[in-house]
């Protein structure tokens, strides 16, 4: 017996009888027979070899197997060709052992025949032979040159804690489903999203990283974060490593062309740069544009809308990931405080909602505060309450980050002009536009601007970027600017220590504070709805630019006296007060800029012609009837705002003295105006004084009468870049939704006025008009060609009414020719049309009703169709059709017969 191998070698006893019988036989037999032979021959050297060889595999195993382990020690990963050689070797090596081990070997041993156990002898040389074989083979597979690999770098899933509280927020959910079909779109190459700072967006793209992945949208998913101060070479170290790539190179350039041909090698590949504060340059980092890789797509986030639109994202793939609502705060926090705030303990409950509440929109506040009470008694929740409600929680470590994110923002705004208009709107929370605009200009904001329009724009364009840098909500821009709370507090902190603001609201002031210290430094001072019930005599603000008192005591009596130490003022704001006289202290605001009395009960304005540099005078919804005389003096005067006052009686010549108003809101009043060629003195001005304003660019007017418009206005209306004029008695004044457009709501009754004046006004302002409403406009068959022959280009709203004559709105077989119309129109009413047959009658222009997206129709009992296929075909806008009491419809589109 071998000692070494474990298998038996038994000589036979009669070898020599065995060779001399084979060699007798072995003339007369075949090959095979003679390989069968060698078995029988070969038995103890094929058990001994096979016994060498599973011991020299034994070993290789052993070596591979302690690199192994040590490229396992090193974070590596072993090649799944490794893994198999492993699976073969054991494979073979059990064969071996089983052979060895096998009960019927002990047979082979010699015995007293002729030709003892000669086939056992035979099958079990036969079998060594084989699996040494196989045993060769698997140790020649063995001479590996590596064993081991550093895989890509993944980035770690959210927990499961966070995960299954993130699946409670719809908003986040739906959220990630519009990432997730965007990646897909293949129109998007790059897709951004933008928010507040710790809304969350971090934590939405990794989600939305590992749904790439587990969805296998991409080959490969990578991510960088690039910050405020990028550093390129960071970036594409981060990139490079969940790549599994290495640089050898030393410039940011060889790095960034070593990456790109990376990225390259990857045939779909997202890649995701977080936080990105200004532009990034990706032909510098290395990342190939959609023209060089069709194959790779970015997701970015950022603070600032705008910031993703320099970086080549389209509006349709930019998403803004706006805060929790109070809702979904609420059931995040539920979640992470567990079942304290779960159980029937209703004080309890009821602290923890008012604790939610405070936490903001912020995914990191009702966390945070959640964990920290969790388990806690009601007395620690109260007092979480309490250092929550107060002004001094600075100290909170969350709200203090909150700030800190939110000042840097705030910093990092575009122009002082930005900053201030901020600050600005946070004083002024709720307040309109135009009311901002207002006291923006009274207080000298705008820098190089020349005119009010010049000064809306570009306040328009000012709250855009604060809406792109989250730091306004969106919303209605020609009406109230929102932000939320959180953006407000903090906005209001920046405006209390930077410009020393003092805001009261509501129940906060009652009583005039007793020190009066801080009043020296003050420059804005703002009073909302406080029930104060007495001011002081004298108000000693030397550095006071603005002063608003919205008072919810009209009979709160202003001190003749108030206004002596505040001769810095700019702009001064009187509200919902009434007022016998303006106080005497009224004469050293020489600097004010801008004045209003809204909503104010005035007997007697005497003494506003001081205020020689006024600019801007509102008097909106005022008991005033009669225009004071000493308005003629302020001849500085822009903007003069009568809108909804009780006004009846403008006297002559005051309108036509302010030379430099730029703006006129008449709106909604009953002004009696003197007609056009009146022989009789009156008290009351002609409208003709408006052609003698030269900067005239906006107005507002409501004429009851059409026959007092004057016929030498064309020029001074086709100067117009903003109007809203309703004439006739049909028109209840309304709000427009776009105060941009320029509207017109005309009713006459009949048609002369379009025949005397059809050269002049009326039809020099439906040529201008963006929004145009035409009621008993007797006379008018077709709108088109009696109106304006040159197809409305401007029109973008469309609403004719109560007219008997009307046959067509387009009718091209009139004049024999075919025009493109209403190329900009967006919406069709038609109400009241007895006699309407058809909206188009003969073939439509190219692109004619090409945005067309509403149509309504009401009572049009003529109307058979709505539309002919031919109209429809162009119509690729349109989403809405209303059709009501039109009994001869038969069908909305009429057919071609195919």
């Amino acid at each position: 017996m071998d000692p070494n191998s474990g298998f038996s070698i038994c000589l036979p006893c009669q070898i020599s009888d065995i060779i001399t019988f084979v060699g007798r036989v072995a003339p007369y037999a075949f090959g095979p027979i003679r390989q069968e032979v060698v078995y029988l021959i070969s038995y103890e050297g094929n058990i001994k070899e096979l016994a060498d060889l599973v011991k020299d595999l034994e070993d290789k195993r052993e070596e591979i197997n302690n690199l192994v382990e040590a490229e396992r020690r090193s974070g590596k990963k072993i090649e799944s060709g490794v893994q198999s050689w492993f699976e073969k070797v054991n494979e073979v090596i059990e064969k071996a052992n089983q052979l060895r081990e096998d009960s019927h070997r002990a047979e082979v041993g010699c015995s007293g025949w002729l030709f003892p156990n000669l086939i056992s002898r035979h099958r079990f040389s036969k079998k060594a032979t084989v699996i040494a074989k196989d045993v060769v083979q698997v140790q020649e597979k063995g001479n590996f040159e590596r064993v081991g690999y550093l895989p890509p770098l993944d980035e770690a899933a959210s927990s499961s804690g966070t995960k299954d509280a993130e699946k409670l927020l719809e908003t986040r959910e739906t959220f990630k489903e519009k990432i997730v079909k965007a990646l897909k779109d293949p129109k998007a190459r790059n897709i951004g999203v933008y928010g507040l700072g710790g809304v969350g967006k971090t934590t939405l793209v990794k989600e939305v990283a590992q749904i790439a992945k587990q969805e296998k949208l991409f080959d490969a998913v990578v991510r960088a974060d690039v910050s405020k101060t990028p550093d390129i070479r960071t970036i594409q170290g981060e990139i490079a490593d969940l790549l599994g790539l290495r640089f050898d190179e030393e410039t940011v350039a060889g790095r960034a062309n070593r990456l790109r041909q990376r990225i390259r090698a990857e045939k779909t590949i997202l890649v995701i740069l977080d936080d990105i504060w200004t532009r990034l340059d990706l032909e510098k980092v290395g990342i190939p544009s959609g023209k060089d890789h069709d194959g790779c797509k970015l997701l970015m986030t950022s603070r600032n809308k705008e910031v993703l639109l320099e970086m080549d994202t389209l509006k349709d793939f930019t998403f803004r990931l706006e805060l929790l609502s109070e809702a979904e705060t609420w059931r995040l926090f539920q979640f992470m405080a567990g079942d304290v705030v779960n159980d029937h303990d209703t004080n309890l409950k009821d602290v923890a909602k008012q604790v939610a509440q405070k936490c903001g929109g912020l995914p990191l506040h009702p966390v945070t505060v959640a964990r920290a009470l969790k388990g806690r008694d009601i007395y620690s929740w109260k007092d979480a309450l309490r250092k929550l409600q107060s002004v001094d929680h600075d100290h909170e470590e969350v709200i203090a980050t909150t700030s800190s994110d939110l000042k840097l923002c705030y910093d990092r705004l575009e122009s002082d002009e930005t900053k201030q208009l901020f600050l600005l709107s946070a004083t002024l929370k709720g307040e309109t536009v135009e009311y901002l605009l207002k006291v923006a200009m009274g207080l000298g904001i705008f820098k190089g601007i020349n005119t009010l329009e010049d000064a809306r724009n570009r306040l328009h364009s000012i709250i855009g970027s604060l809406k792109a840098s989250c730091l306004f909500l969106e919303g209605n821009t020609n009406r109230r600017i929102q932000m939320h709370d959180i953006v407000h507090d903090v906005a209001i902190s920046i405006a209390s220590e930077d410009q020393h603001v003092f805001v009261k609201r509501g129940d906060d002031l009652e009583e005039w504070p007793t020190k009066l210290d801080f009043l020296e430094s003050c420059q804005h001072i703002i009073l909302y709805g406080c029930h104060i019930h007495e001011l002081p005599q004298r108000l000693d603000c030397p550095n006071i630019k603005f002063f608003c008192l919205y008072s919810a005591n009209r009979s709160l009596e202003i001190p003749d006296t108030i206004f002596e130490g505040m001769g810095s003022l700019k702009v001064l704001d009187l509200t919902n007060l009434h007022l016998s006289s303006l106080p005497t202290s009224f004469r050293y605001l020489t600097d004010l800029q801008t004045l209003c009395f809204a909503h104010c009960v005035l007997e007697n304005v005497d003494g506003i012609g001081a205020l020689k540099n006024l600019e801007i005078l509102s008097l909106s919804n005022t008991s005033i009837i009669k225009l004071p005389s000493e308005i003629r003096k302020l001849t500085n005067l822009r903007l003069l705002d009568l809108s909804s006052s009780r006004i009846e009686v403008i006297p002559p010549n005051i309108i036509s003295s302010l030379t430099k108003l730029e703006e006129l809101y008449l709106g909604n009043t009953s002004v009696k105006w003197e007609g056009e060629n009146s022989a009789n003195q009156s008290e009351n001005a002609s409208l003709s004084e408006l052609g003698q304003l030269p900067n005239l660019t906006a107005l507002e007017l409501q004429i009851r009468e059409a026959w007092i418009l004057p016929r030498d206005l064309k020029v001074m209306f086709e100067k117009l870049k903003r109007f809203k004029i309703f004439i006739g008695d049909a028109w209840v004044w309304s709000y427009i939704g776009d105060q941009t457009l320029k509207t017109l709501k005309l009713k006459l009754g009949t048609d002369r006025h379009l025949e005397h004046k059809s050269k002049t006004l009326i039809k020099a302002l439906i040529k201008k008009a963006e929004n145009l409403y035409l009621d008993e406009v007797d006379g008018i068959q077709n709108v088109l060609n009696q109106l304006n022959l040159e197809g409305f280009p401007l029109l973008k709203h469309l609403h004719i009414q109560n007219n008997a004559n009307m046959k067509h709105i387009v009718d091209s077989m009139e004049r024999n020719q075919v025009k493109v119309s209403f190329l900009n129109l967006e919406t069709l009413v038609l109400v009241n049309l007895p006699n309407l047959e058809e909206i188009c009658h003969g073939t439509l222009a190219v692109n004619s009703f090409s945005k067309l997206r509403v149509i309504k129709v009401q009572n049009c009992n003529q109307l058979k169709y709505l539309l002919s296929v031919l109209m429809v075909k162009g119509l690729s806008q349109l989403s809405e059709i209303q059709v009501s009491r039109c009994n001869s419809m038969e069908t909305i589109v009429l057919g071609d017969g195919s």
